[in-house]
Parts: C-alpha cells; structure tokens; sequence
C-alpha cells in the first residue's frame, strides 16, 4: 500500500484539482465537498524508535530476527488503528467533516469533506494520501481476498505436516 501510497496521493490531489477547476465563467468554490478515500499512517517517530530498540535487541540476541519482525508488524498495526482513532477523532469535532467507512486495521477511511479539506490536511500531515473514493472498497476487497488466501495456505501446510 505504501509503494503505490505516493503515486496514488498524486493522482488524489490531481483529481481534487480537476474538481476544483472552473469552466472560466464561474467562480473557483473551496468549499465543494468530495468523497474520498484517505490513508492515514502511524505515527513515524514512534514506528522508528521501535525499530531501533527490536535492532538492539537482535543484536544483542535477547530475541531473534523473526520475534523482532513479529513484533515491529503488531506494534505497527496498533499504531496505524492509533492514528485513525485520532483522526475520527478530529473528524467528529468537524462539522465539515464526516467519515463515512473505516477500517482502522488498513489505515484508510472513506471521507466526505471540502475539496480544500483534503489539501490541508496532506499540507499538514493529517493523512499520508487522498484515493479516489472506490479505492477504499477495492483495497478492503483485495485485503480480504489476500487474508483468505493466507489462511488457506496455512491449513493446506497445517494438513501437509499433520500427514
């Protein structure tokens, strides 16, 4: 999600700027509202210190390189559930914002807003990336899709062992 976050982002900010666009006749309106999908990442400096101290620990051999990654993954999808909860947060003190969806495990948030809105708060950091609104359905699918092979894959070796 983050390898494509950026060009994604971009293509957001372009799309908002193509709303945002007049025919030259009329006035240019900040305040029509979208629906989009927004990504919103853990909190890096947190994420990175982390990452320091699992190093350390690995390198000292208090724990092995697959404890180490383990627990850097829990740690950063209960970071990123962190930082949706804030942003629902802000969002109900808002009342130009509205989140419609959310999934807090994904990162992302489906979100009805000012044009403007969604620009400010990439400028300040609020969100890591603005998606067309179908992005948020389609990423929730693959998601899934992606669990649900997984969890196949470990049953067939489960079986295989167990044979």
């Amino acid at each position: 999600m983050t390898g494509t976050s950026t060009t994604a982002a971009l293509a957001g900010c372009s799309s908002l700027n193509s709303q945002s666009q007049t025919n030259g006749n009329e006035e240019e309106n900040p305040n029509t509202e979208a629906t989009l999908t927004v990504q919103v990442q853990p909190d890096q400096e947190e994420l990175r210190a982390l990452q320091e101290e699992l190093q350390g620990e690995v390198e000292d051999e208090e724990i092995s390189q697959a404890e180490a990654q383990q627990e850097l993954q829990s740690k950063q999808a209960e970071l990123t559930e962190k930082a949706v909860s804030e942003y629902e947060e802000t969002a109900a003190d808002d009342d130009a914002l509205s989140v419609d969806d959310s999934e807090p495990e994904y990162g992302i948030l489906r979100i009805t807003a000012p044009a403007a809105t969604f620009v400010n708060s990439l400028e300040n950091g609020d969100i890591a990336a603005v998606l067309p609104s179908e992005y948020y359905d389609q990423y929730i699918q693959q998601q899934e899709q992606q669990q649900a092979l997984q969890e196949q894959m470990e049953e067939q070796e489960s079986n295989t062992t167990n044979d």
